[in-house]
């Protein structure tokens, strides 16, 4: 799971004390799973957060989300649009004091194209052809067809690793470096690694950008959402992101200030199509139409949600079709159309097919997380009232990625994509792609999404997208359950959080601050 490309996700920040420099100085972030210390092998939200300290790609997204500098100074693009060119940033070392060249971001894209290299990535680059270095300072990237997302990939959970910390051996492999002693070029480096326990980064002295304000950022595996609200009404963090059942008990608090922030994401349930029940799209229109969204937004999300239409949220703007209406609620047409796809209710009200055979299936969901778990039980609800037989399972989040979503090894699951600030969904709804963990497949889907891909007119770009997500009303991949609204709980004490949500403030860790008591 890309997680992202999930979140989305919990990060928690918190002063941490003693020592030099002042406690003041030192944040402290809790995680919901342990993290891979590799943003090529990274699929879950725990590695993606720390990894975005860790580890710069060559542009980073500004406050309005659009490419900007990184480890690349500058680039150009050929008239036809199929080679990026890019200057990268002199003096540039690496933790361990190597220097960082242009060498090191053509051996990450190899490993990250390379399926066998064991990493997430690789249907996000299917465009590339090849990647160049012509000198120490300059990387070619030449594609086979046009990228419009490329850029904006780039940018996104594509960060650089260095070559000669591999030896020519596998880089899943490398567990002292995947797990506890990796090697990075951003504004905080790993200093020290207990599994289940915590991850401390200091500052790094020898940074490109701004030199970072905070001497440490400490992560902890926190996994439990209603600890780590008691932590931070006791004082003991600086940010979290809240649970909107969480808000009331929170707003009084002082000292503590409240915002919201449209991400790119959407929560879903996953219905798993290699199994015979969910293939028919017949099907998962029903179990979409029998859900009563609004309910859960109102009821479970307290409002701090949006009504879906489709898959690409209302947080990327243009890209979002907004004239279609939004998911209803019906089980009259629900109980309709699962009567074409041969389920009828037999005595009691159950939905049985001509074998007599149940519609029966269990949904998973993290544990620990009351929304979701919450969410669950509303849609056991739904379901059930149409007539089907429905079970919840409660899974820790990393083992519910490893074991379930991964594998493909589930009958349903809620859960959730974080995607890039594009509407590019290739890598997640089309046939084959390493994230469409569900086995979707659909021709007409397959075909739109891979010429918006390839469409760089703004106007004909957004045409295929609305298409697209007219084209999943009628074949939904997923049932797209809301578009959450991050609410992020700060101390007033920390500064320089730009206005984004967790994951994409992360790449400016930079710039936070936390002023004295």
């Amino acid at each position: 799971m890309r997680v992202s490309r999930g979140t989305e996700v919990l990060l928690f920040l918190a002063a941490c004390g003693g020592g030099e420099p002042a406690a003041s100085n030192a944040l402290r972030l809790a995680l919901i799973n342990d993290p891979i210390l590799n943003p090529v092998l990274s699929p879950d939200v725990g590695s993606v957060l720390v990894n975005k300290v860790i580890f710069p790609g060559l542009v980073r997204p500004d406050e309005q989300l659009r490419p900007s500098p990184d480890l690349a100074t500058s680039w150009t693009v050929s008239e036809d649009g199929k080679v990026y060119t890019f200057a990268l940033r002199h003096g540039v070392k690496w933790h361990d004091g190597a220097p960082f060249t242009s060498r090191d971001v053509q051996y990450t894209f190899e490993q990250i194209r390379d399926p066998r290299a064991g990493g997430f990535l690789w249907s996000d680059y299917t465009a590339i052809d090849h990647v160049e270095a012509p000198d120490s300072f300059t990387v070619r990237f030449v594609l086979k067809t046009p990228f419009a997302a490329f850029l904006t990939l780039l940018g996104y959970n594509s960060g650089i690793i260095p070559e000669h910390a591999f030896g020519g051996k596998p880089i899943a492999d490398n567990t002292a470096f995947n797990r506890g002693k990796p090697i990075g070029t951003g504004p905080f480096r790993v200093v020290d690694a207990v599994p289940g326990s915590s991850l401390t980064l200091q500052a790094n002295p020898d940074y490109y950008g701004s030199r970072p304000k905070l001497s440490e950022i400490i992560f902890k595996l926190v996994p439990d959402a209603n600890a780590q609200i008691a932590a931070l009404r006791a004082g003991e963090l600086d940010l979290v992101t809240l649970e909107p059942a969480s808000l009331p008990g929170i707003r009084d608090v002082g000292g503590i200030a409240i915002r919201q922030a449209t991400i790119p994401q959407h929560y879903f349930v996953g219905f798993n199509q290699r199994l015979p029940m969910f293939k028919p799209a017949l099907v998962r229109r029903a179990l979409d139409l029998a859900v009563n969204r609004k309910a859960i937004i109102d009821g479970v999300l307290k409002g701090a949600a949006d009504l879906p239409v489709g898959t690409i949220p209302v947080a990327l703007g243009e890209w979002f079709a907004d004239s279609l209406p939004r998911a209803p609620t019906d089980t009259a047409e629900a109980l309709r159309l699962l009567g074409q796809a041969g389920w009828t209710r037999a005595a009691g009200g159950l939905l049985r097919n001509a074998k007599g055979e149940p519609f029966r299936f269990t949904i998973r969901v993290d544990k620990g997380n009351p929304s979701r778990e919450q969410s669950a039980l509303a849609l056991q609800q739904d379901w059930k009232a149409i007539g089907m037989e429905v079970s919840i399972e409660t899974v820790e989040f990393a083992a519910l990625v490893r074991d379930d979503l991964q594998p493909g090894k589930f009958d349903a699951i809620l859960i959730w994509w974080t995607t890039p600030p594009d509407p590019d969904q290739y890598s997640y709804y089309v046939t084959g792609q390493i994230n469409n963990n569900v086995a979707y497949s659909n021709r007409l889907v397959d075909s739109l999404l891979a010429a918006g891909r390839g469409e760089t007119d703004l106007a004909r770009r957004r045409g295929i997208y609305h298409a697209f997500q007219a084209a999943e009303r009628d074949d939904p991949p997923v049932l797209v359950l809301y578009y959450p609204r991050e609410i992020q709980a700060m101390t007033t004490r920390l500064q320089g959080f730009p206005r984004l949500g967790i994951r994409d403030a992360l790449r400016h860790a930079e710039l936070f601050s936390l002023t004295s008591r």
